[in-house]
Parts: structure tokens; C-alpha cells; sequence
């Protein structure tokens, strides 16, 4: 098997197309999520508080209170009927705040919890979500999902899959695949303590995208220089 001649010249430059090297990098940029990483006091205090009295207390809360308007936050309480009483989550400066109470108290443990229909996203794309947290978190779970309207059915909401994290932890990140162009981000906590608290210190949603790079090295004589493929000649 021969090498076809002349594909690279003596300083090391392609003479020919399709030589380079490239790797797949991901990217995560932009911003989805409305007023995730800036809290103030403001930013919840005229929020739309919904009280949940049903067992499946997030499919009450969308039906009955939709998030209608996109980049808009929306949260909710259990009252209760089912599940503990607890009040609705708030934010301070640079904190957004979500209690819980347990099952040690009577009755089932309480869910609080934020959530917020995103706009512009693309179907079947990957975005991530990174959630960090202030020192002071209770045990606790915070739990994720997401409702979507299918085939322009905007009577019946679906919800993903519900994925839960444990707390106390510094920062969480993970990925979906968009449904819709506007899924709705769904942010739940609850506690198997007495009491527990939540502190959030940002959010952020940004969209994936792979970017292909091409590949470099540090050669000692020389500094650093691309990575070329050489060709070979089957014949």
C-alpha cells in the first residue's frame, strides 16, 4: 500500500482537501429560562400562587393554573387536603426559596415548587439544566419534569418522566430533549425531615450544540500545528 504523493508539504501544510482533523465539541449556550439567575425579592412576589388539594397535585396545578404566558414564573403550595400545608416558594436577593414539611408531622409530606413555559426551543434538540444551590439545603428531593401540548392539543398537557435529585447538594445538572417548541419546566421539592428548605442560587437552561474543531498538538521543536490525516492509495 502506497502513500500518494505530495499531500502535505515540507512545512507541514495540506496540498489537498479532506487531510484536516476535526473532534466533536459540545457547546452548551444561550438562555431559555426567564429570571433564573438574578433573584430578587420581586421576582416571585407577584407570581401566581396556585393551592393544590388533589393527589395528583402537578397535573391539578397545570390544568387549573396553565402557564399561560412564556418566560412568566408560576408556583404553587399543597393546602393540606392530601398532602401537607406548606406556603408557596419566594425569592430574596440571589435566592429563590422552596420549604417543605415531612410525613413525621401527620399526613403526606408537602410538595412546593416553581415552573415556567419556555419559548423557543427546538423540537428534539438537547438542552441542559444546571441548578446550584446555597450551603444551607435541607434533605430533601428536588424533583424535575416537563408538560408538553401534543398535535396542538392544548386541552390536556403531558408530563415527561419525573426525575428526582437528593439534597443537600452544592449543584445538579442534567438534559432533555425538548417535546415542543414551549415545554414547560416543572421544579418540585419536598422533604422527609420535619422541616427543610431549599436555597436556590441560580438556574440556567442552555440548548447543546456540537461544534466540530479541528484538532491541534504542542510539538516541542516547533510549537503547536494542526493534525493532518494522510491519504493512502489503494491500487
Amino acid at each position: 500500500m502506497a502513500i500518494q504523493a505530495k499531500q502535505i508539504n515540507s512545512q507541514g501544510q495540506a496540498l489537498q482537501n479532506g487531510l484536516d482533523v476535526f473532534i466533536s465539541t459540545p457547546i452548551y449556550e444561550g438562555e431559555y429560562l426567564a429570571y433564573g439567575d438574578a433573584f430578587l425579592t420581586s421576582t416571585l412576589s407577584s407570581a401566581s400562587d396556585y393551592a393544590s388539594s388533589a393527589a395528583d397535585y402537578a397535573t391539578e396545578v397545570i390544568s387549573n393554573a396553565p402557564a399561560s404566558n412564556a418566560n412568566t414564573w408560576y408556583r404553587y403550595h399543597t393546602d393540606g387536603t392530601i398532602y401537607r400545608e406548606i406556603t408557596a416558594p419566594s425569592t430574596s436577593t440571589n435566592m429563590l426559596t422552596m420549604l417543605g414539611v415531612g410525613e413525621m408531622r401527620g399526613g403526606l409530606l408537602s410538595h412546593s415548587g416553581i415552573y415556567q413555559k419556555l419559548s423557543g426551543l427546538v423540537t428534539g434538540n438537547e438542552y441542559q439544566v444546571t441548578i446550584n444551590f446555597h450551603k444551607d439545603v435541607s434533605v430533601g428531593n428536588l424533583s424535575f419534569s416537563r408538560f408538553y401540548y401534543a398535535n396542538q392539543n392544548f386541552s390536556t398537557a403531558i408530563q415527561s418522566a419525573v426525575t428526582a435529585y437528593t439534597l443537600p447538594t452544592p449543584k445538579i445538572t442534567f438534559s432533555f430533549i425538548a417535546s415542543s417548541v414551549s415545554d414547560i419546566v416543572f421544579f418540585d421539592f419536598s422533604t422527609t425531615d420535619v422541616t427543610g428548605t431549599s436555597n436556590i442560587s441560580s438556574i440556567k437552561i442552555q440548548e447543546k450544540n456540537d461544534y466540530q474543531l479541528p484538532v491541534i498538538t504542542d510539538i516541542q521543536t516547533i510549537g503547536f500545528s494542526k493534525v493532518l490525516r494522510r491519504q493512502y492509495n489503494e491500487s
